[in-house]
């Protein structure tokens, strides 16, 4: 992203997106000078109490609005084309390190610079020279001084909880407020956090809005679905970062214990072959292996493809689909139909609020019957509706069997209370298989920006199939529904479940 698009986020303590590969090279910058002794430190917190506008204001204030100016087209540079200019990330880091060593010494000549004196522009330059950078053991010298300055609203809380988390994130350790993420291919991943049930409390202590509120924010502004990167727990974690959480005054009792339920992985594993159509292999436990950081593991248990599935048939009724319902109906139909005599299945379909149609049940007759009788009509609220499946029907009917949703939308969500990253988190948590059926409802043509909205959609649908072991196919015309319902039914019985016991002790 554009530098100049950074330092207002910062200046306002709102989320920072990276390019990966920016910040992978960026934070391997070297500390070459120091930024402020204890001593120096404490003088600066001093002056806090009287600030003063310097003699030289005027002469401050160009130097920064300057530093900013020649980072910004620095940046711009690299993010116009981050592989060609590889060669330029290093400097990038290498400006922002000085910059801030030059506000060091600004600061010790001149004391705390308040937004009065420097003016709203100058006072973001600042800000933004603190932050844009990955000099992180010379913002931790300068940490003390923001802190005292944060007390006393000399600057916004939002502004520290950025870059606080900006430091822990380049330290490898967990992010305390959820304010740092990368993009990577078709989506934004937040980076792990410290506490997921503590964040918002947290985010709310420190003046920014729940980090769901956040999260929709994101997806609407860039296009993109967000997703949360899971924590992996390191035992030196505590240790390294309990200097910021204190100074914030942070609880983090507990934060940093994983809690294991079971010492058993589940995987779903769906068995490909480049014809489709093919026969499905009798496989054993024997043809399989499995293997965690180049360590084989013993697979403890093995459901062949014979074992019966739950079914879950979620259907998507809003709006879009309004002149295609028989269709739609139809091709549920037919699934049923196809699905084998000791599956069960269920029927959830959604239009504003999702609504359980028929129970899991080995009935097709009901089956069909019901899903004739559909009426129902709205907006689409699509992981709110994958979210009320799982809590509905799968978590309380399926437990201990194997399960799968298949998932017919267009991908249009308008969902109030659940973004996709919550949707996600459902699914992580869970053995169920997800089978999406994408379904065009009217974004035809080759279109650059047709394109990338049909790519818009379809991605969070792909990162279920993904994540779960499925696969997502794409629907043009409706009239197509019949043969990619019998080819989800075909790839159903490919999927194997395999778990283990892995010998790794640090369950990551």
């Amino acid at each position: 992203m554009r530098f100049q698009s950074f330092a207002k986020l910062f200046a306002q303590g709102c989320l920072i997106l990276v390019w990966a590969s920016i910040l992978i090279v960026a934070s391997r910058s070297q500390t070459t000078g120091g930024c402020l002794t204890d001593a120096e430190a404490k003088k600066l917190i001093a002056s806090l109490d009287v600030p003063t506008v310097p003699s030289n204001i005027k002469k401050v204030r160009k130097e920064l609005l300057q530093m900013v100016e020649a980072q910004a087209k620095l940046d711009a540079k690299i993010s116009s084309d981050v592989q060609k200019n590889q060669g330029l990330i290093p400097e990038s880091a290498q400006t922002g390190e000085r910059n801030l060593i030059r506000l060091c010494e600004i600061f010790k000549q001149t004391g705390w610079l308040t937004k009065d004196a420097l003016g709203d522009d100058a006072f973001v330059a600042l800000v933004s020279v603190i932050g844009n950078n990955r000099a992180f053991e010379l913002q931790r010298q300068l940490l003390p001084v923001l802190i005292a300055a944060v007390k006393k609203d000399l600057l916004s809380k939002r502004i520290l909880a950025t870059l606080v988390d900006g430091m822990r994130v380049a330290s490898g350790l967990p992010q305390i407020f959820g304010t740092q993420a990368r993009i990577k291919d078709e989506a934004i991943y937040l980076y792990p956090l410290l506490n997921d049930e503590k964040v918002d409390d947290w985010r709310s202590a420190y003046e920014l809005p729940p980090l769901d509120a956040q999260i929709a924010a994101m997806q609407n502004r860039y296009l993109r679905p967000v997703v949360k990167t899971p924590r992996r727990s390191s035992p030196s974690d505590q240790t390294k970062g309990s200097s910021e959480t204190t100074v914030l005054g942070i609880d983090d009792t507990d934060s940093e214990t994983v809690k294991v339920q079971t010492n058993i992985v589940s995987l779903n594993v769906r068995v490909d072959s480049p014809d489709p159509t093919a026969a499905t292999l009798a496989l054993t436990k024997d043809d399989f292996s499995v293997l965690e950081n180049g360590v084989e593991e013993t697979i403890s248990s093995f459901t062949t493809i014979d074992k019966p599935f739950d079914l879950v048939l979620l259907l998507d009724f809003s709006g879009s689909t309004n002149d295609k319902r028989t269709l739609i109906k139809k091709a549920a139909q037919r699934f049923v139909a196809s699905a084998r005599p000791d599956d069960r299945i269920a029927v959830v379909a959604f239009a504003t609020h999702p609504e359980i149609i028929c129970d899991l049940t080995t009935a097709k007759s009901e089956l069909n019957d019901k899903i004739g009788k559909i009426d129902i009509n709205g907006s689409s609220p699509i992981w709110e509706s994958l979210q009320f499946t799982y809590e509905n029907i799968l978590k309380k009917e399926s437990s201990g069997r194997r399960s799968a949703v298949v998932f017919m939308t267009d991908a249009e969500d308008n969902s109030q209370n659940t973004t996709f990253s919550d949707a996600l988190e459902t699914v992580r948590h869970g053995d169920t298989t997800i089978f999406p059926v994408w379904v065009n409802t009217g974004f035809g043509g080759n279109d650059i920006g047709i394109k990338k909205y049909r790519m818009r959609l379809q991605t969070p649908l792909e990162m279920l199939a993904d994540e779960t072991g499925g696969a997502i196919y794409k629907v043009n015309d409706l009239k197509d529904l019949n043969g990619v319902y019998d080819q989800v039914i075909n790839d159903l019985g490919r999927v194997y479940s395999i778990g283990y016991e892995p010998k790794n002790d640090a369950h990551d």
